[in-house]
């Protein structure tokens, strides 16, 4: 009786940590790709929506700050599971931005310059349905940006490194091997990041 309950016992500790496992667990590799609007396109443009643009009424010409142009935030990100909930990594991206100012019909470049943020980031997950098929989390990430180029003439110029942060409040991601992520928060990635991701 005593053999039975011991090759019992022996069967399910072999057997339980194999159920117990879930998609995450079994691929604990993460890369990711994403992509996002510049953080100063859209600061900028709800300034002008606040009222510190204006259109004057006679020429119609647009009068205030103005963003010059950007293609957006592109990141690339590795991370690796530590445990059912955390995750830790680090993330990389590129940003170009430029600022106009306009003035009675005349524009002018205040600066043009190109960002680079290196980020250590920590992600908790809080919420899995099913085999992690679709998630829930939050993320953080603290570095440094360098930015190259002349944001503001006498504020930022030549090559500078200042501090850098993301805070990703309420983030979501489905699928299996290959998933897709959206990222609601605030920081150097923006308010919100989409891309993909894959586990191996």
């Amino acid at each position: 009786m005593k053999k039975t309950l011991f090759a019992l016992l022996a069967a399910c500790l072999l057997v339980s940590p194999a159920k117990a496992q879930t998609f995450g667990e079994l691929h604990p590799n993460e890369i990711s790709a994403g992509y996002s609007m510049s953080l100063v396109n859209t600061v900028v443009g709800l300034i002008n929506k606040a009222g510190l643009g204006n259109v004057d009424a006679d020429s119609g010409e647009f009068t205030g700050l103005q963003s010059g142009g950007s293609g957006g935030i592109i990141s690339l990100s590795y991370a690796r599971q530590m445990n059912p909930y955390v995750s830790l990594g680090a993330s990389a991206s590129f940003n170009r931005v430029s600022l106009n100012a306009h003035d009675a019909g005349n524009v002018s470049t205040l600066g043009a310059s190109n960002l680079y943020s290196l980020l250590v980031t920590g992600k908790f997950d809080w919420f899995h349905v099913g085999k992690d098929v679709f998630s829930m989390y939050s993320k953080l990430g603290l570095g440094a940006m360098c930015v190259q180029g002349d944001v503001l003439e006498g504020l930022l110029n030549g090559t500078t490194v200042i501090p850098a942060a993301q805070c990703s409040f309420i983030c979501m991601e489905t699928g299996k091997s290959i998933r897709g992520f959206l990222e609601l928060g605030l920081g150097s990635l923006g308010f919100a990041q989409i891309g993909i991701r894959t586990r191996f």
